[in-house]
């Protein structure tokens, strides 16, 4: 870098911050889920979700005030034997015992997906009722719901299906048929469809416009970066959010564009969107942790062992060194 000129250098300065993970001090947010007071269906899924997401990133980090490892897989049992007995006939899930919400359901559902890939052990006729449901998502949406909040939903279960080794491509390009095109869809629904797509060979021309209106509807500063997401007032129905919208998409560009120089600075934007170290409810949690440990288990999986050493000119300014696994930062 160099010295702008015509400055006075008796003033300001240059802070140089290193670390050697993005994925820092995450144990509030998911403390926050354990913790959490009230038990409704999708904070019990939003919980499994979170356990089973930061279950690698938490044991590499050794992180203190965490229940441990025996009280997680406690908890996760526990959460499953509850998640099974409110379960409806027709596979599906309310808040509580009321008739179900198709977007809760399929939240259920990915939170036993996850589960289920990180080692849990869900009930198998809990999942095969659940995709089931999904299967037949669209008979399950009220007339009443906007074509917006429709699309989201189908959209949603498309990405659990596909979690679950049971995609559908067609579908995937027939609501973006419907909606007319990527960029007519909510910021979330792409988020939901595009690994589907992405890993379509026939869905070429679907993943340019993905990609193409992605890259569009972000916005960016020098050191982090969100999506701009925006739903009519009757999307409540799909709980949505900003943060939430982040998390997927940042999730989904992992998977189809891991070498995307906005990625690091999605997970700043993330990070930096935390109060009292977690985000504003229980989906922004669930998301964004999933995210992050899809950037993790992406980008960190080596254990860092380096020296970080910064000059200033042709003279040498400092260095930090790196071993093991760490959240420490070095200024």
């Amino acid at each position: 870098m160099k010295m702008p000129p015509n400055v006075f250098s008796q003033f300001g300065g240059l802070e140089i911050t290193t670390s050697s993970t993005q994925v820092q001090a995450l144990t509030d947010a998911l403390i926050y889920l354990v913790k959490y007071p009230y038990e409704c269906n999708e904070q019990i899924a939003s919980r499994v979700i979170s356990i089973a997401a930061l279950r690698d990133v938490l044991t590499a980090f050794k992180a203190k005030d965490l229940p441990s490892p025996a009280a997680l897989n406690a908890s996760m049992k526990e959460d499953f034997e509850k998640l099974k007995r409110h379960q409806r006939y027709d596979g599906g899930w309310g808040f509580w015992q009321e008739e179900p919400w198709p977007y809760l359901t399929i939240h259920v559902a990915h939170a036993l997906v996850r589960a289920k890939e990180k080692g849990y052990a869900p009930d198998e006729e809990m999942l095969r009722k659940a995709n089931y449901y999904m299967r037949n998502i669209e008979s399950h949406i009220p007339h009443w719901y906007g074509p917006e909040a429709r699309r989201a939903i189908i959209a949603y279960s498309l990405y659990v299906r596909h979690r679950m080794k049971d995609p559908d491509a067609a579908k995937a390009k027939a609501i973006m048929s419907e909606a007319g095109g990527a960029d007519k869809l909510g910021i979330e629904a792409v988020g939901w469809i595009w690994p589907t797509i992405s890993e379509d060979k026939s869905s070429t021309a679907e993943l340019e416009q993905i990609r193409r209106h992605v890259s569009n509807r972000v916005t960016e500063t020098a050191g982090a970066a969100h999506f701009v997401s925006g739903y009519k007032d009757s999307d409540w129905v799909i709980l949505n959010s900003d943060r939430r919208a982040d998390g997927v998409l940042l999730e989904a560009m992992i998977g189809d564009q891991k070498d995307a120089t906005l990625i690091p600075k999605l997970v700043k934007g993330l990070l930096g969107h935390r109060k009292a170290g977690r985000w504003g409810n229980t989906q922004e949690n669930a998301f964004v942790l999933l995210a992050l440990d899809r950037y993790f288990n992406t980008y960190e999986k080596i254990t860092p062992d380096f020296v970080a050493r910064a000059w200033l000119g042709n003279n040498f300014a400092g260095e930090h060194q790196f071993k093991g696994r760490t959240t420490e930062e070095s200024f």
